[in-house]
């Protein structure tokens, strides 16, 4: 018989905002913006965007984003501001990153220390024949429609990218998002320019793609001592978040499951270290069991990729691991008890009133 889920609230997705904004205030000067009303706008003060351990509502972020390109006029905002930004600022995750070996290292640096910059981030790296993906997106439905992060994601990562092999001219194959605004043709040649790689619309994940060598490529910025420092810094902060959130940490492991495309208990019981009698044991003191998680995390995701309008349903059950649409149909309908198009279909009515 299984457990009920728990009636816990999670806790608010939030962000270290110093880390991934630095410099913000004198960019919006530069362009005759007033930084202070934009953060009054956001909900925001000067002093979450330069104390380094202060962190607020993740939603605040995406707002402040979405409020900069409004008053900047610029549909790219995101992409400007993260193609000017060093990686460095960005905390444990940007100098663990820069300090790597190969740009494989630095990338997967990234999945691992994400965390302690930003929760419900999931950020991931899968090779296919000769090609690599690097890719992110959220655990959370709610943070699906905010353009300006995808941007801005995939504007650090090309960032990283070629600060670490200081190479400004690089640029990946092609620069995925889940969906776009509607752009002039002028504007989709600019952000093909910008990110110096062809755009395609309608993939799951927002992300790059690149020739998978590049993986194997070092790193002009590698620094062996910083990186063991900045690892140990950053170990510690990791097991900080596990022990004050520890079903955050299960749910960020399985959505790297599902992705990927192996969600079995053993799996995820190898992949954080534990054995599968541990695991069971540790979420039945908290109510829950397995069974009930994966779903949480599985109807998180579905909600979260319905809002992409590009992706069609099947697309979607492939991405969260089901092997045919009907079995994804009838998961659904016991979430929220609608068929996943008839909810999308809710959705967009909803949205038009």
């Amino acid at each position: 018989m299984h457990a009920k889920p728990s009636s816990r609230i999670p806790p608010v997705p939030t962000i270290n905002l110093a880390s991934v904004v630095y410099g913000l205030e004198d960019y919006l000067r530069e362009r005759d913006a007033d930084p202070a009303e934009i953060l009054r706008r956001a909900e925001l003060v000067a002093e979450d965007l330069v104390d380094p351990e202060r962190r607020v509502p993740l939603i605040r972020y995406l707002e402040l984003l979405e409020i900069c390109a409004a008053e900047l006029d610029d549909l790219h905002f995101g992409l400007s501001f993260g193609a000017q930004y060093n990686p460095r600022h960005a905390g444990v995750v940007g100098n663990i990153a820069l300090a790597s070996r190969t740009v494989g290292e630095a990338l997967r640096t990234v999945g691992r220390y994400l965390p302690t910059m930003v929760d419900s981030a999931i950020h991931g790296l899968e090779i296919e024949g000769d090609m690599a993906f690097t890719y992110s997106y959220y655990v959370d439905p709610l943070l699906m429609a905010y353009q300006q992060k995808n941007d801005w994601a995939v504007a650090f990562v090309c960032n990283l990218i070629r600060h670490g092999l200081h190479d400004p001219e690089w640029g990946p194959t092609e620069a995925l998002f889940p969906h776009l605004p509607p752009e002039k043709p002028s504007a989709r040649r600019e952000r093909a320019q910008m990110l110096r790689a062809n755009v395609r619309v309608g993939h799951p994940w927002a992300g790059i793609r690149f020739h998978a060598a590049v993986l194997e490529r070092p790193m002009k910025t590698a620094d062996g001592m910083i990186e063991r420092l900045m690892r140990h810094y950053g170990d510690l902060r990791l097991s900080g978040l596990e022990d004050h959130d520890e079903i955050a940490v299960l749910r960020r492991n399985i959505a790297q499951l599902v992705v990927q495309g192996e969600s079995g208990v053993e799996r995820l019981a190898r992949r954080i270290g534990w054995s599968v009698r541990t695991l069971q044991r540790r979420l039945a003191t908290r109510g829950l069991n397995y069974s009930d998680l994966l779903d949480d995390v599985r109807k998180t995701l579905a909600l979260n990729l319905l809002e992409n309008r590009n992706l069609c349903i099947a697309q979607i059950a492939y991405s969260l691991g089901y092997s045919d649409v009907s079995a994804f149909n009838h998961a659904f309908r016991r979430w929220v008890g609608q068929a996943p198009r008839a909810y999308r279909n809710s959705q967009r009515s909803r949205s038009d009133t």
